[in-house]
């Protein structure tokens, strides 16, 4: 896979800035439907919570994949055919995701009818994103 460095760090145009402290910022972004993000190269873990459900898709472009663990909530994995991620997730779906240290880089496209909101929460330091004893 090609090498993410290229590519612009997130946040994404638009995309607004809630909250922030030493250890997270928090972040909100409504992808309207049939509208594709720009390639964005994601450095930190982050946990996703949509607060309304709606389907969003991945396409990898650069780096390691990131490892997605569901949280709460439900999501189904929707057919692709061409290898990109499609999942619907429900209302107050929640999903962490771990960065591989040199980053990860994706396009996201609602294609659902519906607007999508995620609000996320972005860790600052790798060490408080990691797993504690």
């Amino acid at each position: 896979m090609s090498d993410s460095q290229d590519i612009v760090p997130f946040p994404n145009p638009g995309v607004r800035l809630i909250e922030e402290d030493e250890r997270v910022m928090v972040w909100e972004e409504v992808f309207e439907p049939g509208v594709a993000t720009p390639a964005h190269r994601h450095i930190r873990d982050y946990i996703a919570v949509f607060p309304d459900g709606g389907e969003l898709t991945l396409t990898h472009v650069a780096g390691e994949l990131e490892r997605y663990t569901f949280l709460c909530g439900a999501a189904e994995a929707l057919p692709t055919d061409d290898g990109r991620a499609r999942f619907a997730f429900a209302a107050g779906s929640m999903v962490r995701s771990r960065v591989p240290p040199a980053g990860t880089a994706h396009i996201a496209l609602n294609e659902g009818d519906a607007p999508v909101r995620m609000i996320l929460i972005e860790f600052k330091d790798a060490m408080a994103s990691a797993p504690r004893a």
